[in-house]
């Protein structure tokens, strides 16, 4: 079965802080409002900023070649 989503390493503390922001968002609207929903929109405002800022506001195409490792 192919994969539809990724695992990512995040640092703890900023994970924390995440899902703190999803919380307030919660309260804040009275909505539902989920931490796969706050990253996807945190990953899709990132890549607007890489757009506009290395790519002269063109779309980012999909890349699946995998990176080099980190850390």
């Amino acid at each position: 079965m192919e994969r539809t989503t990724s695992s990512l390493n995040v640092d703890l503390e900023l994970h924390a802080k995440a899902r703190a922001a999803v919380r307030i968002v919660s309260r804040a609207t009275g909505r539902r409002y989920t931490l796969a929903q706050f990253m996807r929109e945190a990953i899709v405002g990132q890549l607007a900023i890489v757009a506009r800022d290395y790519c002269d506001g063109r779309s980012i195409q999909p890349d699946a070649d995998p990176l080099a490792p980190g850390r």
